[in-house]
C-alpha cells in the first residue's frame, strides 16, 4: 500500500497554490496590499486546515466502529489510529505554541478578544490581529538566533519518523513522499547560494509571512495524518484475498497504433500475494477457457506470486489466446478467473523505394510489393482504373491500359485491423510506354562484319529489352524481310514469316559475295505490351 492509495486531493492542491502565492509575494517589497493578501492567505489556509481536520475525525469515528463491528480484526489498525492521533495532536501543538509565541514576541500579546457565539473570549491571534506585520528582525531573532526553527525542522522530522513506523517498512517510502513536510531539502537563495531549511524560510521574513508559513505547516501535518489514515483503512479486509504486494498495470486495447489514432489502455492497480503462486493454463485459438475444459491447454510455472506467460511466434497474422487463473480464497476454496487476449505476428521487413523511379509500364504485368506493420494477408492495394491481382505474401501484379501512358496513377494501400480498415498511405506512379526491344540475329548478332558460316549458325531473328528493363518481358517474332545488296545491286526483298531465316533467305547469303550488306527490315514484333515495327538493322559478308 504506497502513494498510490493517497492520491492529492484538491484541498491539499489549492493549499499548495496558496504557498506558492505566498512564495511569490515573498520576492515583492512589502506593501500595504500584499500584507492583506497575507491576511487572505493565512485565512484560507485555517479554513481548509479545520476541513482537513474534520474530516480526519470522521476516519477515526469509522475506526470505532468497525472495531465494534468486526472485533480483532480492526484492533491493530485501530490502535495505529490511535498512536497517530496522539503524534498528530501533540505535533500540532507544538507548532500552535510556535506561532503564538512570535506572534506574542512581535506584538508583546498573541490573544485578541472576539465574539464567539454572542459572548466576548479571547482567541489566538491570526494574521489579521498582527500589528506588526511588517516586521521581521523580531522574527528572524526569534525563529533564526534563537533557534527555535531548528527546533522545529527536529520536531518535524521525529513526527514523520513516528507515524512511518505505523506503516509497513516497504511502503513507508510511498507514504513519506506523499506527506510532504519535506525539512532536509536542499534551496538556493536569490544569489544561488545553498541554503537550509530554517534559513529559507525564516531568515528576514515579515511577522505575516512567517505565522503564514506555520500555519500551512499545521495544514501539512493535518495532510499527513490523513494520508495515514487512509492507508490505515486501506489495510483493513473483509473477505479479501491477502495480497502483500500492489503494482500499477496498463492494458492496452491494442497492440498496434496508427499514427493518426490514440493509443488507449486501461490502467490498473493489480495487487498479488508473493507468498502465494497461482496456478495458470492457456489455448491457443480458443476464445475461452474454463476449469473444466483444461485438457490440451499449457500450464505456466511461476513464483513469488506471479506468473509470465511467453508465447513464441511461427507463421504470421493475427493470434489468440484463452486461459484460466486458480487461486484459493481466504478459507481454502479455490477460484478460477478467466482471461483471453489477442497480438498479431509480423514479419520483419523494410521496403526501401527510389522516390523518381516510381513507373509502372502499360499494357504488362507490373510486380509490386507491398509491406506494412501487419501480416501481409491483412493488406490490400486499391490501383484506380487498373487491374490488380494479388499473387500472394503481399505481392501484386498490376496492368496499366495503354490509355493511361503518360499520366500518373495514385495507389492506396489498406490494412485491416480487427474490424475495422485503415489507410496505410499511398504512391504514385508514372505511367509510361513500354520501350521498344531491338532486333538481333541469333545470340546477339547485330551490325559488323559477319562470316556467312556465323550468320547461319544463327538462323533466328529475335526481339530483345535493353540491359535497363528488368521486366522478364518475351517478344515473339511474326515477320521481317530480308535485302542484300550484292556488288552495289540490291536484290529483290525476302519475306520470313515468323523468327526463323527461310531456306529462300539462306540460299541468298550464302551465295552472295564477300562485303555484300544484309539488311532485316520492317520487323514485326508482339507481346502482351503489344504490336510493334522494330527499327532495321545491317550486317557486312566478311
Amino acid at each position: 500500500m504506497g502513494a498510490t492509495n493517497c492520491p492529492e486531493t484538491p484541498r491539499q492542491k489549492m493549499i499548495q497554490m496558496m504557498y506558492l502565492v505566498y512564495t511569490a509575494m515573498l520576492a515583492l517589497n512589502v506593501s500595504a496590499n500584499i500584507l492583506d493578501a497575507f491576511v487572505v492567505v493565512d485565512d484560507t489556509l485555517v479554513t481548509s486546515t479545520n476541513i482537513s481536520a474534520s474530516q480526519n475525525n470522521k476516519d477515526y469515528a469509522w475506526f470505532t466502529q468497525q472495531k465494534t463491528l468486526l472485533g480483532a480484526k480492526v484492533e491493530e489498525a485501530d490502535k495505529k489510529a490511535q498512536q497517530l492521533r496522539k503524534e498528530t495532536d501533540a505535533m500540532v501543538k507544538y507548532i500552535e505554541k510556535m506561532r503564538n509565541d512570535l506572534i506574542f514576541a512581535v506584538d508583546g500579546d498573541s490573544l485578541v478578544e472576539k465574539t464567539v457565539d454572542g459572548k466576548k473570549v479571547k482567541v489566538s491571534k491570526a494574521v489579521a490581529d498582527i500589528k506588526k506585520k511588517d516586521n521581521f528582525d523580531i522574527p528572524t531573532d526569534y525563529m533564526i538566533n534563537k533557534g527555535n526553527a531548528k527546533k522545529l525542522k527536529a520536531e518535524i522530522k521525529k513526527y514523520k519518523a513516528n507515524i512511518l513506523k505505523l506503516a509497513k517498512k516497504e511502503d513507508q517510502k510511498h507514504l513519506e513522499e506523499a506527506m510532504g513536510l519535506n525539512v532536509d531539502a536542499k534551496y538556493l537563495s536569490n544569489d544561488k547560494k545553498e541554503q537550509d531549511w530554517e534559513t529559507h524560510n525564516f531568515d528576514h521574513i515579515i511577522a505575516a509571512a512567517s505565522v503564514t508559513l506555520l500555519n500551512k505547516m499545521i495544514g501539512e501535518v493535518k495532510n499527513a495524518e490523513s494520508n495515514m489514515l487512509t492507508y490505515l483503512k486501506a489495510s483493513i479486509s473483509a473477505d479479501d484475498f491477502k495480497f502483500d504486494n500492489v503494482t500499477g498495470r496498463s492494458i492496452p486495447k491494442s497492440q498496434m497504433v496508427f499514427s493518426g489514432d490514440s493509443y488507449e489502455a486501461d490502467i490498473i492497480v493489480a495487487a498479488y500475494d508473493s507468498k502465494s503462486t497461482p496456478e495458470v493454463w492457456y489455448k491457443m485459438g480458443a476464445d475461452t477457457l474454463t476449469e473444466e475444459g483444461l485438457g490440451g491447454a499449457t500450464k505456466l510455472e511461476g513464483e513469488n506470486g506471479l506468473v509470465k506467460l511467453k508465447i513464441g511466434t511461427s507463421g504470421t497474422g493475427e493470434q489468440k489466446f484463452a486461459g484460466v487463473i486458480k487461486i484459493l480464497d481466504p478459507s481454502g476454496q479455490p477460484k478460477y478467473y478467466g482471461f483471453k487476449d489477442k497480438y498479431t505476428v509480423l514479419t520483419p521487413s523494410a521496403t526501401i523505394a527510389a522516390d523518381k523511379m516510381n513507373v509502372l509500364y502499360a499494357g504488362i504485368a507490373n510486380p509490386v510489393s507491398v509491406s506494412g506493420p501487419v501480416a501481409p494477408d491483412k493488406l490490400s492495394v486499391s490501383f484506380p482504373g487498373c487491374n490488380a491481382s494479388s499473387t500472394g505474401g503481399g505481392k501484386f501484379n498490376v496492368t496499366v491500359p495503354a490509355s493511361m501512358i503518360g499520366k500518373t496513377v495514385t495507389a492506396t494501400v489498406a490494412a485491416k485491423v480487427g474490424e475495422s480498415t485503415k489507410t496505410m498511405g499511398s504512391t504514385t506512379f508514372r505511367v509510361k510506354k513500354v520501350p521498344d526491344p531491338r532486333g538481333v540475329l541469333g545470340a546477339g548478332i547485330r551490325g559488323g562484319k559477319r562470316s556467312k558460316a556465323e550468320l547461319l549458325a544463327n538462323p533466328m531473328l529475335r526481339a530483345t529489352m535493353g540491359d535497363d528493363f528488368v521486366y522478364d518481358l518475351k517478344w515473339s517474332v511474326n515477320s521481317y524481310r530480308v535485302i542484300i545488296i550484292n556488288k552495289g545491286i540490291e536484290e529483290p526483298a525476302i519475306v520470313c514469316q515468323g523468327a526463323a531465316l527461310s531456306e529462300k533467305a539462306k540460299s541468298a547469303i550464302q551465295k552472295a559475295s564477300s562485303n555484300a550488306s544484309i539488311y532485316f527490315s520492317d520487323i514485326k514484333v508482339s507481346s502482351e505490351a503489344g504490336s510493334r515495327t522494330l527499327d532495321e538493322f545491317s550486317v557486312r559478308i566478311r
